[in-house]
């Protein structure tokens, strides 16, 4: 006890009476430079799953717990070693929405921060920095908002040295998912085609757009686009001509949708008769009441077409969510002339309400409207041929198909009128399907082709597995695309086009009665590719 109180007492006296704190970024530096030379695996383990680290408290390995960080089973998969020691040392950084903090503030004037996992008409629950569940009552809470901090703590090194850090993230990289092909529809590797296609901007460099997710031509028009920016929440019209492009303004949509890192307006479809009717519909978020909400509304252009009439939009529907989480985001006109519209699961992670299966909420489906006509108390008509038309009471008859998790985007092939639809996956894969009317996709009972929970299957439902699925090594978030109909390159004829956004990889797929045939690395895109158009 004396040597080790000496000891300790000359370590004390040693330092600087007012010592001068490190500069954190000389921290990062030299954590960073620890960790990028690797270290030891499985001391690595033993690190996370020490009390000093405290890692389990908010992370899973492959264990169904829900907690308030992302479960780290393929961390190494969907994360190059920068990126893994980048979330360490600087959680806040970068939050994936699905992970993001919520501050609330009660009636009594007491924060709690933590993860939203659950919100109804009658509480919010969420998990905590310890990890812990906490329900709230609406009627208790006063104000709240998502925070840009992370629960991460960002003081690891406080805890463990360098070649300890060096450890933990040479372990993180070894979290990948096991090799094989163990579906027809899932290729272990993809080979790359040797002359990979070329990437042209469509629009003179001078002219930039903020956060565009949606591109579509205008009808009636020639070299004419529109550019849908999520975040401004503007519509612009690009046009093309022989003395350059020019970028007008059609529609400022602020004064009717929020706006934030995800939210905004996502998506434009024109009416099939737009040039006769001047309509057309957007798909974008709202608040109210303290409920996030994708809402389908209906404006129209002026006489002329040259840009939005003005006015209020005339809401068809709104889809209320339990979070801000998986709120799908896309919507076209099929080659039937109806409505479809991608509606996500809602969430939080993995879909515990098991929404993607319930038939009574628009949640998780591909739904499809009638927007000529209208039934009574529907500012829209339900397609006579939709499958739970006729269902019964508790069951939706906008439903057109069924079990997906964020259906971003979704496109019909030109010649087979065959519906592509790329649906962002959970833990482990990406899929592209091929639905069609009244099919269960699985979602949250199967991830892609494998089984995921059973908490929400029904006996004898039949599911409908995907046309191809890639696992976290090739990407972390589907862009689907279009089949590729044109005439300029030949060899592309008939192969469907997507994309990663994350990995920025595309690819070029053929089926045969949704059966993958083959699918090929095409090509990089610079940028991550939010959308095709």
């Amino acid at each position: 006890m004396t040597k080790f109180a000496l000891l300790c007492l000359v370590i004390f006296i040693s330092q600087p009476l007012f010592a001068k704190q490190e500069d954190p970024k000389e921290i990062i530096d030299r954590y960073s430079a620890a960790a990028q030379k690797g270290g030891d695996a499985v001391k690595g383990k033993l690190v996370f799953e020490s009390e000093k680290a405290n890692c389990t408290k908010c992370h899973n390995v492959g264990r169904k717990e829900i907690k308030a960080g992302p479960d780290l089973m393929v961390i190494g998969d969907k994360f190059d070693r920068g990126q893994i020691i980048q979330s360490i040392l600087e959680p806040s950084a970068r939050i994936h929405p699905d992970h993001a903090s919520h501050a609330i503030t009660t009636v009594e004037g007491k924060v709690i921060t933590g993860v939203l996992q659950k919100q109804s008409t009658e509480a919010l629950q969420l998990i905590n920095e310890k990890g812990e569940s906490v329900t709230i009552a609406l009627g208790d809470i006063e104000a709240q908002k998502r925070v840009n901090t992370s629960l991460m703590p960002a003081d690891l090194h406080k805890v463990i040295n360098q070649q300890q850090f060096g450890d933990l993230v040479e372990y993180l990289t070894t979290l990948k998912q096991q090799d094989g092909m163990a579906y027809p529809g899932m290729p272990d590797e993809f080979k790359t085609i040797k002359n990979q296609v070329k990437l042209v901007a469509i629009h003179d460099d001078e002219l930039r757009f903020d956060h565009p997710v949606c591109l579509i031509a205008k009808p009636g028009a020639v070299n004419t686009y529109m550019i849908v920016e999520q975040k401004t929440r503007r519509i612009y019209q690009l046009t093309k001509t022989l003395e350059g492009d020019k970028k007008e303004l059609w529609a400022d949509l602020s004064h009717e949708a929020i706006t934030g890192t995800y939210e905004g307006v996502l998506c434009l479809a024109f009416h099939p008769d737009f040039v006769n009717n001047r309509k057309y519909y957007l798909n974008y978020h709202v608040r109210e009441n303290d409920i996030f909400s994708p809402v389908i509304v209906e404006r129209m252009a002026l006489a002329d077409l040259s840009k939005d009439a003005g006015g209020a939009s005339r809401r068809l529907l709104k889809i209320e969510q339990p979070t801000v989480l998986h709120w799908g985001g896309m919507l076209a006109f099929g080659p039937d002339g109806y409505l479809y519209i991608g509606a996500g699961d809602g969430g939080p992670q993995e879909d515990p309400l098991g929404n993607g299966q319930n038939l009574s909420l628009h949640l998780g489906k591909i739904l499809r409207i009638d927007v000529d006509h209208q039934d009574e108390g529907l500012e829209y008509a339900i397609p006579k041929d939709n499958p739970f038309k006729d269902a019964g009471q508790g069951i939706l008859p906008e439903i057109w198909a069924y079990g997906f998790r964020m259906p971003w985007r979704f496109s019909w092939d030109s010649k087979t009128k065959e519906m592509y639809v790329g649906d962002i996956g959970q833990n482990l894969y990406e899929e592209i399907n091929m639905p069609r009317l009244g099919e269960n996709h699985g979602w949250n009972v199967f991830e892609a082709f494998t089984p995921f929970s059973k908490q929400y299957r029904r006996e004898g439902e039949t599911f409908t597995p995907p046309v191809i699925a890639y696992r976290r090594k090739h990407g972390v978030s589907v862009t689907g695309g279009y089949v590729y109909r044109g005439t300029k390159s030949p060899s592309y004829v008939g192969k469907y086009i997507f994309a990663d956004f994350e990995t920025k990889t595309i690819w070029a797929m053929t089926q045969n009665n949704r059966k993958l045939v083959d699918a090929w690395i095409i090509g990089k895109v610079p940028e991550k590719p939010c959308s095709f158009g």
